[in-house]
């Protein structure tokens, strides 16, 4: 009887045994991004993915097998803000995702905003309200809506440090062709630009102050 109490209770044991070694890997791989979550790079910028490492509580480092859409998705030639999906699958099958926000951004985005402006031109003064905004395809390009009070023009300057350059440009006011060319600087309040404008071979010079609200 002792015997037979042995042999049943063994058996029992080595079920449990099987039913332990047989269990299931249902846990997928946890993704750690590297870097964080999130993300900013400069418009135009070579793009490097940071990568990511992961690990899997049955398969251990797993951090080869992490692959992602990063330099697919990110578009460094257009601002704007991206989602990239990190992916690693275990052994098992069982598949782990990560996903952070990529923001492609214009370096001049401090300059961004609306202005108190003043021009002085051909013995004028006009204050007046400017909004600058940027470029979405060209780092470190500002854009105007009324550059030497002009309504409807499109003017841009690129900027470099402090400096700021008005490359020459024509823009048709009052259906006229206008050339615009000049620089600046930035200072505490906003900054200054020196320009010329030249229409059928004539040129004027101005001044441009803004002064940011």
């Amino acid at each position: 009887m002792k015997k037979l109490l042995f042999g049943s209770a063994a058996l029992v044991g080595m079920a449990m045994l099987s039913l332990t070694s047989c269990k299931s890997d249902e846990t997928a791989p946890a993704i750690t991004i590297s870097g964080g979550n999130t993300q900013t790079v400069s418009l135009n910028a070579a793009l490097t993915d940071p990568g990511a490492t992961a690990n899997d509580d049955s398969d251990g480092d797993v951090t080869s097998l992490v692959t992602s859409d990063y330099l697919d998705v990110v578009d460094e030639n257009q601002t704007g803000t991206y989602t990239v999906t990190y992916t690693v699958a275990d052994k098992a099958g069982n598949v782990g995702t990560a996903t952070k926000a990529v923001t492609v951004r214009n370096d001049a985005y401090l300059l961004a905003g609306t202005y108190s402006a003043t021009d002085v031109a051909g013995g004028s003064t006009n204050p007046y309200t400017e909004t600058v905004g940027l470029s979405t395809t060209v780092n470190n390009r500002i854009t105007f809506t009324k550059f030497a009070y002009y309504t409807g023009n499109s003017i841009y300057a690129n900027v470099t440090g402090n400096n700021i350059d008005v490359p020459s440009q024509t823009n048709p006011i009052n259906g006229v062709a206008t050339q615009f060319s000049g620089n600046g600087i930035k200072n505490s309040s906003g900054f200054v630009i020196n320009y010329t404008e030249t229409v059928g071979g004539a040129s004027q010079q101005g001044i441009g102050t803004y002064i940011k609200q």
